[in-house]
């Protein structure tokens, strides 16, 4: 890991509103998303094999319905979901990077890893599929607490009443379950009893969300008497209590800037050819800005530096518009760690306009995690002008040498992967290579944000190929007197034509480089082009 210190990182220590909301409200169960979408690609790309593959991520999804996991749990999953897949997929699931092991036999996915696969089984399957569940749940449930106790431990695990902590409608198997866990509380065991306190409260986190969607939990009513006053369950009275938690953080791991929150992530390598010489798991910061709806965006921190934007004169495939190289001094700012998504922009759309109305959904490749496209630049500013009027900071487009700058993350090489590039770490069209790379898969289309797992060094997914990305600047045929100093190059400028990085899904990979750049009327739309953001906030730690 490469230490990035604290003193070249941007603060959200000084908002450029006077009357600003708090820095950054993280919500108690979505403080890292994208690294959780992560998780879900990770897994996805673990079976390669096609036959298999997509009713494996079919059963993960419907593991996501319990609150808890066992064995015997998802081999139920398993044989009334999904009985056409190998009898190995439901332990494999349980011992991926889906599940944390919570006990003996015990496993839990995190809160938004939980909803994410949640929300892709109704995209796929429809509403009716939790109903499905939700009977199934019951049905599981209500036979197993009638088991002899001795029994219950091998199906239920050693803490029954954690597995009965799962996603149900109003039915029967409440009062059943129920009366588990007052059994519990009932014990004279404090250490039971905390644990039943602390469980409650934690799936309080659960509710606002699990609502929203439709879905029920057991304890729903407990849970949310727990974030205000006393629970009480026959007569057992569990009072919520006020403490301090304090924090270590290894030697080579400092402590955050203040405001931001600490996320890992994967970087890999190729070599010329095309095949991964290293994988590795780095740390970065960033904020979550909290939009309505629960939707959250992620803002990774880039830290000031200095490098060289444009190509060598010999890099294989390049234009003359990218030099002469000069080397730019680049201030600390902001950047979203992905693209919009569509989420993202039917939030936005939905605020008040500032000059321009926006589509809601002007998507081709529809998908609430691909990123938004058919946006011109001008929709593009209207975002952002939006999203500023609407947090207090001050977000825009990135200047072309911002978006050189987080893409090289460091790097001097075509892509920050290295010399070349693969359909197995960036969507563009297959059919073609660069340099020695390999042949690979043309999708057509968009991907999810950061379905391929991976990241460049400052944390940043998809910077080469899924979607053009807009840039402040006007253009300029060449570098020729540009600024040094990372602003937004407008003087002199072709005005009405603006830039675009990246590349796209349906691009060769020569236009995916860190040094390519194109222009295009800022008012026109295509389903290749989107855009991310940045933040600029004054000051430093």
């Amino acid at each position: 890991m490469i230490p990035i210190p604290n003193d070249g990182l941007p603060s959200l220590s000084a908002p450029m509103s006077s009357t600003p909301p708090p820095l950054v409200n993280y919500q108690p169960l979505m403080p890292q998303l994208a690294e959780q979408d992560d998780r879900v690609a990770v897994f996805s790309r673990s079976y390669s094999d096609p036959r298999y593959q997509r009713q494996i991520l079919d059963l993960a999804r419907h593991a996501a319905f319990p609150l808890t996991l066992t064995t015997d749990l998802i081999y139920c999953l398993h044989q009334r979901f999904t009985p056409d897949i190998p009898w190995y997929a439901a332990p494999d699931i349980l011992l991926s990077v889906l599940c944390d092991p919570v006990g003996h036999d015990l496993y839990e996915m995190q809160g938004i890893t939980r909803l994410h696969l949640l929300h892709q089984l109704v995209e796929a399957q429809g509403e009716q599929r939790l109903d499905d569940l939700s009977t199934f749940m019951t049905d599981y449930i209500g036979y197993r607490l009638n088991l002899e106790p001795t029994e219950r431990p091998r199906v239920l695990g050693d803490r029954p009443q954690w597995t009965a902590l799962a996603c149900l409608k109003p039915s029967e198997a409440v009062e059943q379950i129920q009366q588990a866990l007052k059994t519990v509380a009932e014990q004279d065991n404090a250490r039971e009893r905390i644990r039943l306190a602390a469980i409650v409260r934690n799936y309080a986190n659960l509710i606002d969300p699990l609502e929203r969607l439709d879905y029920r939990p057991l304890l729903v009513q407990w849970a949310k008497q727990a974030t205000q006053n006393a629970i009480e369950i026959d007569g057992l009275v569990l009072h919520p209590f006020e403490y301090q938690v304090a924090t270590l953080h290894p030697a080579d791991e400092p402590p955050p800037p203040e405001g931001l929150t600490p996320f890992r992530f994967t970087v890999v390598s190729l070599d010329r050819r095309g095949q991964e010489v290293e994988r590795k798991s780095r740390r970065a910061y960033q904020f979550v800005e909290d939009l309505p709806g629960g939707v959250g965006l992620e803002m990774v921190a880039i830290p000031s530096g200095r490098f060289l934007m444009g190509s060598p004169e010999d890099e294989l495939q390049n234009y003359s518009d990218e030099q002469p190289q000069h080397e730019v001094t680049v201030p600390p700012f902001f950047m979203g760690r992905y693209p919009i998504t569509q989420t993202q922009w039917r939030t936005v759309a939905a605020m008040p306009k500032v000059e321009k109305d926006l589509e809601p959904d002007p998507s081709r490749f529809k998908g609430d995690m691909r990123p938004v496209e058919r946006v011109s630049w001008e929709d593009a500013m209207e975002f952002c002008a939006r999203l500023s009027a609407h947090t207090g900071r001050s977000y825009s487009l990135p200047s072309e040498a911002e978006w050189e700058y987080a893409c090289r993350d460091g790097t001097t090489t075509p892509f920050h992967f290295g010399e070349t590039i693969t359909t197995d770490v960036a969507n563009y069209d297959g059919n073609q290579t660069y340099g020695d790379g390999p042949k690979g898969e043309y999708r057509k289309k968009t991907t999810p944000v950061g379905q391929f797992g991976v990241a460049n060094a400052f944390g940043l997914c998809d910077m080469h190929g899924n979607v053009w990305e807009w840039c402040l600047d006007s253009w300029h045929e060449n570098y020729k007197g540009a600024p040094t100093d990372g602003s937004a190059w407008d003087a002199d400028g072709v005005r009405d034509r603006r830039v675009r990085r990246g590349g796209s899904w349906n691009n060769i990979p020569r236009g995916c480089r860190s040094a390519y750049r194109i222009d295009d009327d800022p008012a026109y739309r295509n389903g290749s082009y989107g855009f991310r953001v940045v933040c600029h906030v004054r000051g430093t730690p």
